[in-house]
């Protein structure tokens, strides 16, 4: 399964230039390689050396493109919204708002952003997502994650939540996308609001599976720990709650290592 971020035809200045460096420099290697008297071993040195320099290059051109692009992609609002019963739920950002916002820059300094996934152990689906570079040079990031099975899912349904679930965290990992609470104009401005104080992304996945491994809403849980949504449990809270639920879990005799 594959979401790649299409690319503009033209070339940049920079690739261009490297391409006519290269090809000038491999016709002096194959104008020397017919004569006679070339020295094979001094030849291959040099195209060894030359193939390292080009390599450098590639790398720094890459660097800088991945600099501009994260420079240039604004905060993504979180407009999606999943509800846990009653007022309950958290926000969360749809992978259709942060594609629209990094797509356009990608292109703009020659990245592409692709997905492919690759099924792991305990049922679990790894997301892997490498942003290229129009000289071939890229970055990879992966996410394992377990099937989204929710209520009123179907098994496509659930394996389509886990997909684009793991397309937005390995985005935002590679490109260091900052997500806000609100979005008033299609592109918010106002400052990262990201708090060291509450659980991470990660932690709050891995609560929302537990409570769907229960099958029950996390309102009593909310209410002992005096906080609104699973977004603002304290990060010193983590482990209690983990251990909350899956004290929980044992007594129905369902198994630690099945989860």
């Amino acid at each position: 399964m594959s979401n790649v971020v299409a690319k503009e035809n033209n070339v940049s200045p920079s690739v261009e230039t490297r391409v006519n460096t290269d090809v000038s420099i491999m016709g002096i290697i194959s104008q020397a390689a017919t004569n006679p008297q070339c020295d094979v071993d001094k030849m291959q040195a040099l195209l060894q050396m030359h193939n390292q320099v080009m390599d450098r290059e590639a790398t720094a051109e890459f660097s800088r493109a991945m600099s501009a692009a994260s420079g240039e992609i604004p905060q993504v609002a979180k407009n999606g919204r999943v509800s846990l019963g009653g007022k309950v739920g958290y926000n969360f950002t749809r992978w259709e708002d942060m594609d629209a916002v990094i797509r356009p820059i990608l292109t703009k300094h020659g990245l592409r952003l692709s997905f492919t996934t690759r099924s792991s152990e305990g049922g679990m689906k790894t997301i892997v997502g490498t942003i290229t570079h129009e000289n071939g040079k890229s970055q990879s990031s992966e996410m394992d994650l377990p099937i989204d099975v929710g209520n009123g899912r179907n098994a496509l349904q659930a394996f389509g939540s886990s997909i684009s679930y793991g397309k937005r965290y390995c985005a935002e990992m590679l490109l260091n996308i900052v997500r806000t609470n609100e979005d008033k104009d299609g592109v918010s401005s106002a400052p990262a609001r990201q708090s060291a104080q509450t659980i991470s992304p990660h932690q709050k996945n891995e609560i929302i599976h537990l409570l769907r491994k229960l099958g029950m809403g996390p309102e009593k849980m909310l209410a002992h720990l005096s906080v609104q949504t699973v977004d603002d449990i304290p990060a010193s809270q983590f482990k209690r709650v983990m251990d909350y639920l899956r004290k929980h879990l044992e007594k129905r005799g369902a198994s630690h290592e099945s989860l």
